[in-house]
């Protein structure tokens, strides 16, 4: 599948700091997870006074906000069929949080409750909860069958896509360096749920009708990534394996051994030794990737590749590359040597950077809370205090997009995927004398609430029943219908 449908959801964490307090980062002065619930009502609530189209959880770029289960902000982007749309949308779902959680503060503080409230984009706290940063990609039912041949390259692919983490003290240990947050929380390699016991894949069904291409793969196992070309890399790779897999070009992947052991492993060393089955010579997170990376370019030597795929491929390969050149010291774990400049793509390795900066100007150690206070600092989206942005500022992070994409995709649908028709019917029906339910992602329904005139139907219920509209968005490629924009422009004409 050359065109491919895929979306990512992230999960955030909100802290308010009382008046008088400093923000530094949650694990100081912060409050405990269960306030969280007390206060993401209020983003909620700053969706319309921020000038935001939506109806119910979905909004009018497409996209999708709501809380999750566990009290955490969630930014579902809308279904997308390129890479720089992804991206967009995934940075543009930062800045949505941003500005909700900007006029919750305000809430807040006109309640009685002065201070400052602050949001993270990150995937563990300081208590040791984790939330998610998860991915769907739109596959072959062929894929679904033979989706083991895609567990080693997600196990080592957070070397590219991994945000770092430094491990708080367990049993007397001093503080390690992680390459990825979510390691530690992946307890088996297929699971049902999200939450509770984790698998690298989660396999609740979904269907996704369209003939050929009707089944969502749930990816829970990566971080949330600050970097866009992270983000792009991260993404694109994925989808150009699932190609392969998809074409029967994976018949005979590498098998790890023990991919939740080699998971845990890679995350506290980037050549940690794990095993593959079949093999005497233990192999490293490199050599799995390289051999997913060539086995991909002779692939689409041979059958062709998208501009995305071949821009991917040339990336992915520089990326291997610096990353067979980075030097960690075994005695410090700081950054030794960067001749890839990979800290100006990869998260965990700006963030490496930065605190290898901050041990040698203040003489400090791991131990330090400074350390960890870099590490959640990070994750603010504020544009002022968080250090990744700070870092997008100074030109040390790079870009894949201009500012301009990310804005567009503030408001603005896909213009290639349902997303499209979903996201025009929540912007025309905005101030319209209906109401607009999103039920899913490929349901929407349009009912009239009263006449012109502001006369109420006495039997009300009936009345709405026979007076709407039901959009049934099944096809995710469909991004425009002239008999379906003229149907629903009729109905609010008639009834807005």
């Amino acid at each position: 599948m050359k065109t491919r449908i895929f979306g990512t959801e992230c999960e955030y964490a909100l802290m308010h700091y009382p008046e008088g307090t400093r923000p530094c980062g949650p694990f100081s002065h912060g409050l405990l997870l269960d306030r969280m619930k007390e206060l993401t009502p209020l983003l909620v609530s700053s969706l319309a006074s921020k000038g935001y189209t939506y109806a119910g959880e979905f909004l009018g770029n497409g996209g999708r906000f709501y809380i999750d289960r566990g009290g955490h902000p969630e930014y579902a982007t809308p279904e997308c069929s390129t890479l720089k749309d992804l991206v967009a949308h995934e940075k543009a779902g930062e800045r949505i949080v941003l500005d909700l959680t900007t006029g919750a503060g305000a809430l807040l503080a006109d309640s009685g409750h002065a201070g400052t409230l602050r949001v993270f984009k990150n995937n563990t706290d300081s208590f040791g909860t984790t939330y998610g940063g998860h991915e769907n990609y739109l596959v072959t039912p062929s894929a679904m069958q033979d989706i083991r041949a895609l567990i080693p390259f997600l196990v080592t692919r957070q070397v590219i896509a991994g945000s770092g983490k430094v491990t708080a003290p367990h049993d007397g240990n001093s503080p390690v360096y992680q390459i990825t947050q979510r390691a530690d929380f992946v307890d088996r390699v297929f699971s049902d749920r999200t939450s509770e016991v984790r698998g690298i894949i989660n396999l609740r069904k979904r269907e996704i009708p369209r003939e050929g291409q009707n089944r969502r793969l749930h990816i829970i196992v990566g971080d949330s990534n600050m970097s866009q070309y992270a983000i792009w890399l991260k993404i694109g790779t994925t989808s150009l394996i699932l190609r392969l897999l998809e074409e029967g070009a994976l018949g005979d992947a590498p098998e790890l051994s023990s991919p939740v052991r080699a998971l845990k492993g890679i995350s506290r060393g980037l050549n940690c030794p794990i095993g593959l089955k079949g093999h005497t010579r233990k192999s490293t997170a490199l050599d799995v990737q390289s051999l997913y990376w060539d086995r991909a370019r002779r692939f689409c030597a041979n059958n062709g590749a998208t501009p995305d795929e071949k821009e991917i491929l040339q990336q992915w390969a520089i990326t291997l590359e610096g990353l067979e050149e980075l030097r960690i010291s075994p005695q410090t774990g700081l950054l030794e040597a960067d001749p890839g400049n990979l800290k100006s793509k990869l998260d965990w390795v700006l963030k490496l950077w930065l605190i290898d900066r901050v041990h040698k100007a203040k003489g400090i150690g791991w131990d330090d809370y400074r350390s960890r206070l870099i590490d959640v600092l990070y994750h603010d989206l504020d544009p002022e205090a968080g250090l990744f942005n700070r870092c997008l500022q100074m030109q040390i992070a790079d870009k894949v997009l201009d500012d301009e994409a990310i804005e567009r995709a503030l408001h603005e649908p896909p213009g290639d995927t349902r997303a499209r028709i979903r996201g025009m019917i929540i912007q025309s029906s905005a101030g319209k004398n209906v109401e607009v339910v999103v039920e899913n992602w490929e349901m929407v329904r349009i009912a009239a609430n009263a006449d012109k005139n502001g006369f109420e139907h006495p039997f009300r219920r009936l009345h709405r029943m026979s007076n709407r509209l039901d959009v049934r968005l099944l096809d995710p490629f469909l991004a425009r219908d002239e008999s379906l924009t003229a149907e629903v422009d009729g109905f609010l004409a008639a009834w807005g």
